[in-house]
């Protein structure tokens, strides 16, 4: 059993490694076929960097083990002598503050509107809710953007990003509103789903006839499965948040990845592209591993189901390989 066990995991790392050479690969050859006529017209670059594509590739695979992120290519940057891992960083910080603020409002605001709205099903208190998310959800993004800076003098509050223990927070309060509209509503219809079907569910009927008051039903319960059934969605919602905060993030003059990301396209930066693009899918792809930790800990079923599917895959496979026989 200890042997299939370890042969199980060796497969996994292998697959892994597989599906993250190909992924970076596939990115690596469409990012410097994508830039290169702007390599062209940036001089700086194109005397520096390696013409031959293969040879880019090895020289890249080649420092990407060795966790070397590369040289960079333009004159104004060298001259600061930071390196491209504290130009990203130096820019990271205020994202992952934006996005913070985004996501936690998103949260909290729409757990308590699902959680709210499932417990009134179908009632009137659940149709205004609904019809409420809705309507904020699906004005698009970049337009609500720009209405709330244009309108900032009537309202008093700041129409650009003020770094300023004063006005920081102030500055990225009004981004983080109308960027959280579409989080709310992601939260919201998750939550009300699951409220509903917790409080239909037999093991919720079984619950209260065991006495059980309505803080107990709640914490038991409700909190649980909700917990669990947001846990297997954070990844997309925290990578989609990510995604659409460019678009704030420049319209608001928020210094953060954006910058990052559209100085390293404007100077074919190459190597601050790849940096950009290659850390980012490790680092969701280490959130994903802790996120399977947490869901295997509070949701033991997962991991037995998980087990149930590897042994049906393997004996599928040893009756394919007896019927080839």
């Amino acid at each position: 059993m200890k042997n299939n066990n370890s042969i199980t995991i060796f497969r996994k790392i292998i697959a892994f490694f597989f599906i993250f050479l190909s992924a970076i690969t596939i990115v690596f050859f469409a990012i410097n076929l994508l830039m290169e006529p702007q390599i062209k017209k940036n001089i700086a670059v194109a005397n520096q960097i390696e013409p031959n594509l293969w040879k880019r590739y090895l020289e890249f695979i080649k420092n990407l083990f060795i966790f070397n992120p590369g040289k960079i290519f333009s004159s104004e940057l060298n001259n600061t002598n930071l390196s491209i891992f504290s130009l990203y960083f130096a820019q990271f910080k205020w994202t992952i503050l934006f996005i913070s603020f985004i996501f936690l409002l998103g949260l909290i605001i729409g757990n308590i509107l699902g959680i709210w709205s499932g417990y009134k099903f179908n009632k009137t208190p659940d149709f205004i809710i609904n019809l409420i998310v809705a309507s904020i959800s699906t004005i698009p993004l970049l337009i609500v953007a720009i209405l709330a800076m244009t309108n900032s003098h009537i309202f008093g509050y700041p129409s650009q990003f003020i770094s300023n223990a004063k006005y920081t927070f102030l500055s990225l309060l009004v981004p983080t509103i109308v960027t959280s509209f579409g989080t709310i509503s992601l939260f919201h219809s998750r939550a009300r789903k699951i409220i509903k079907e917790t409080l239909t569910s037999n093991y919720y009927q079984f619950a209260i006839s065991l006495g059980l008051n309505k803080f107990q039903l709640f914490k038991k319960q409700i909190f649980k499965n909700l917990l669990i059934s947001e846990l297997q969605v954070i990844i997309p919602f925290f990578t989609l948040l990510f995604s659409s905060s460019l678009v704030v993030e420049r319209i608001f003059s928020i210094p953060g990845h954006s910058v990052f990301i559209s100085y390293a396209f404007t100077k074919a930066e190459i190597n601050l592209i790849m940096f950009y693009f290659v850390f980012n899918f490790i680092l969701i792809l280490i959130f994903r591993l802790i996120n399977h930790i947490i869901l295997t800990y509070l949701n033991p079923l997962q991991k037995i189901e998980s087990k149930i599917k590897m042994q049906k895959k393997i004996f599928t496979l040893k009756g394919n390989l007896k019927y080839a026989k």
